[in-house]
């Protein structure tokens, strides 16, 4: 009897610490990925001249996800490019 009891308390706590460490990882990788964003151009509402890396990287971003759906990765670059266009918006105001 004490051996299950044992054995169901060191398994919860290494499902904590296996959800603080996938926790860790998720914000290494998003500062990761706006590091990465910081990087790219992006062009003026109106201008139609060249590429605007930042709507190119949704668009494959949305291709990634239409095969692979549910996967937290896509979710997660989708808020950091929404995040990144309208950090570039506040800042040209």
């Amino acid at each position: 009897m004490e051996n299950k009891s044992k054995f169901a308390v060191e398994t919860f706590s290494t499902q904590i610490d296996h959800s603080s460490q996938s926790l860790a990882d998720e914000s290494d990788f998003r500062i990761r990925y706006m590091h990465e964003l910081k990087k790219k151009r992006q062009q003026g509402m109106n201008n139609y001249y060249g590429i605007d890396e930042l709507l190119e990287e949704r668009r494959q971003v949305n291709q990634q996800q239409m095969k692979t759906p549910g996967r937290r990765g896509e979710l997660i670059k989708h808020e950091e490019i929404d995040k990144e266009i309208l950090r570039r918006l506040r800042n040209e105001t």
